[in-house]
């Protein structure tokens, strides 16, 4: 049986016509746009309310008035004016590819400072089910000729604070019971494109990519020099014969594996989109040639093993072939690779590393320069967006984790922070790094360290949600308490500036500390409080 779920139309408002700046007299209105069109729309409302700082900050905003123009306007107060200036100006002639990388970096980095209360929160909130109901995630790079590679990461961080703007929106202001299965529920959870007929079903070859709310998958989805939404992709193979849907992917615990659908669907996502390549014949070669390979391997008694490398091409290190392991964005770009003769390289653009944080990439045991992050598929325009889902009981957590995740990067970057495994977890890590080879240990650990997975790697992850951890704990407490007092949750922005703060602040406890304990210590009463992460995050002593 293939897997059907319930059809939610989208009911998509027109936002592109010429701006004008608002007035009382004149209260903005909305008619209906095509859907391929709409990402441009939300991605300029995202840009408005997805980052903020202190709720005080209502000062007037200055934004570029076009494309290449050096002359700025203030940011209307109306949100849905905010979207008609920037879509009038995405699709002015003006936006090209000698415009658009600053046009949109100018707009984000100048509302980066803004909070939701210089907008018309009655406004946003009365039309909450506009702003949410909008896809948002169709392709911003709508036109390849006039938007090369020059522009693909600004238009990648405003993908990413569409999504944020969606979520931030459907969390305050329309109240739903929490969907857990994904893909599951109606608006504003899911929304499925209409496009595609009155429901969603898989198909084969179809790419999903989802987030989880673990550490590691925050550090998966902004492990690339663009942050990302997403951190993980499976590809849909649906059998034939049968129609029995099923999911084949890398996984870092096991390796690559064919499972049934349901064990994808119900195993705690924050969030899932589905995209589906133009060729369904192409798409469907692709699903059965990756699981053709996955399970001939697992039948051998051991499962592909999982590329800690990240490398598509060439050989690693040892000299292994790049497609004898495979992360989880390989499975489908190997897949469609092979059933393509390589014509189909996916995706159109591939994320560069971080070069700046060499240590950390070394300690993981990536060898690659660029790599295929889960969220390079919204800017493929070979692929359709079918469906997106999300459970808005945990969005609002996987914000705070990417926020702690970058902010973990940023210390390692800009102040030579790094991650530590102070004597207990050192000896934790070697324990189960021996444990794994000891064969009545090996099937107790193996899904949570594989065999295979380096010592550096398991002591930088153990460290790494060691870290993490803390610096989350904190930050919950502090969005709980803003969100009591004003009725509204943390910004990014406000995310960002608690944590460097907190960094800060833990590394002057953990100097207090060190330097009384070299001074043999004083009085009871008189110690220091221990810092809450610095044992296993700080710079070189």
């Amino acid at each position: 049986m293939g897997v059907a779920f319930p059809a939610v139309h989208f009911s998509v408002e027109r936002l592109d016509r010429p701006w004008q700046p608002p007035s009382p007299a004149s209260p903005s209105s909305v008619d209906s746009i095509p859907i391929r069109r709409c990402k441009v729309a939300i991605a300029g409302a995202s840009l408005l309310l997805a980052h903020g700082a202190a709720f005080a900050d209502v000062a007037p905003l200055r934004v570029p008035k076009a494309p290449g123009s050096a002359e700025s306007i203030e940011l209307p107060r109306s949100l849905p004016s905010g979207i008609r200036m920037f879509r009038a100006g995405i699709q002015s002639p003006a936006f090209n590819a000698a415009t658009c990388a600053s046009f949109l970096g100018e707009i984000y980095t100048n509302l980066w400072r803004a909070s939701p209360a210089y907008f018309d929160l009655a406004e946003v909130k009365r039309d909450a089910g506009l702003i949410v109901r909008e896809p948002g995630r169709q392709d911003l790079a709508h036109d390849e000729a006039r938007v090369p590679l020059v522009c693909v990461d600004a238009m990648q961080d405003t993908l990413r604070v569409s999504l944020f703007l969606s979520e931030y929106v459907a969390e305050h202001f329309i109240p739903v019971p929490p969907v857990d299965r994904a893909f599951s529920g109606a608006e504003p959870a899911l929304l499925v494109n209409p496009d595609f007929g009155p429901g969603l079903a898989l198909e084969s070859g179809d790419v999903l990519v989802s987030r989880g709310d673990a550490f590691v998958s925050g550090a998966i989805a902004r492990l690339g020099d663009t942050d990302g939404n997403f951190s993980h992709v499976a590809l849909v193979y649906r059998d034939p014969g049968t129609r029995e849907t099923f999911t084949i992917e890398a996984h870092i615990e096991i390796g690559a594996v064919v499972a049934p659908v349901e064990k994808y669907l119900t195993d705690g996502k924050s969030r899932a989109v589905v995209f589906r390549q133009q060729d369904p014949a192409l798409a469907a070669e692709a699903a059965r040639v990756m699981v053709g390979r996955v399970k001939q391997a697992s039948a051998s008694g051991r499962n592909l093993r999982y590329d800690f490398a990240m490398l598509t091409d060439g050989k690693d290190k040892a000299g292994r072939p790049a497609d004898a392991a495979l992360y989880c964005s390989e499975v489908a770009s190997l897949g469609y690779a092979i059933a393509s003769k390589g014509r189909l390289q996916i995706p159109s653009y591939r994320t560069s590393l971080r070069t700046i944080n060499g240590a950390f990439l070394k300690a993981i045991g990536v060898e690659a320069s660029e790599y295929f992050a889960p969220s390079d598929m919204e800017t493929d325009t070979r692929f359709e967006i079918v469906a997106e889902w999300r459970n808005l009981a945990k969005t609002q957590r996987s914000r705070m984790t990417d926020a702690v995740i970058t902010q973990i990067y940023a210390a390692m970057d800009e102040q030579g922070y790094a991650l530590r495994n102070p004597a207990g977890d050192a000896l934790k890590r070697d324990l189960a790094y021996l444990a794994r080879r000891l064969p009545l240990f090996s099937a107790l650990l193996e899904e949570r360290f594989p065999r295979y997975m380096p010592r550096a790697t398991l002591g930088t992850m153990i460290a790494l949600d060691k870290t993490a951890e803390a610096m989350l704990t904190r930050l919950e407490k502090a969005n709980a308490g803003q969100l009591a007092r004003t009725g509204l949750a943390m910004t990014g922005a406000e995310m960002q500036a608690f944590l460097r703060v907190l960094i800060e602040r833990d590394r002057l406890a953990w100097l207090k500390r060190r330097a009384w304990q070299r001074g043999h210590g004083g009085p009871t009463g008189s110690e220091p409080p221990a810092a809450l992460f610095h044992d296993t995050f700080r710079p070189a002593d």
